[in-house]
């Protein structure tokens, strides 16, 4: 295939336009969203499991909103509820 004149001429332009203006550094700025934040519940040594449970619609709502509020996830929120029971019951 034949490579017509137009284009090498275009390309020729955008090599010496390249060269004339560099870029400039850094073209994006990158910055984290959010910092890491520590784990609230310790996993214990042991094997993690999954554990399932059917709940109202409504109680899910709630568990969501205050998981937000305390800026934790609600896997860390259920463990740290059944750790509590457990230890007082």
């Amino acid at each position: 295939m034949e490579v017509s004149d137009e284009f090498k001429n275009r390309l020729g332009k955008l090599s010496t336009k390249l060269a004339e203006e560099p870029a400039a550094l850094p073209m994006q700025k990158v910055e984290p969203v959010q910092q890491v934040q520590k784990k609230i519940v310790e996993e214990p040594e042991e094997e993690i499991t999954q554990f399932n449970v059917k709940i109202p619609a409504s109680l899910m709502k709630k568990i969501k909103l205050k998981a937000v509020e305390q800026d934790i996830n609600i896997k860390d929120m259920v463990a740290q509820i059944l750790i509590e029971y457990f230890k007082n019951g």
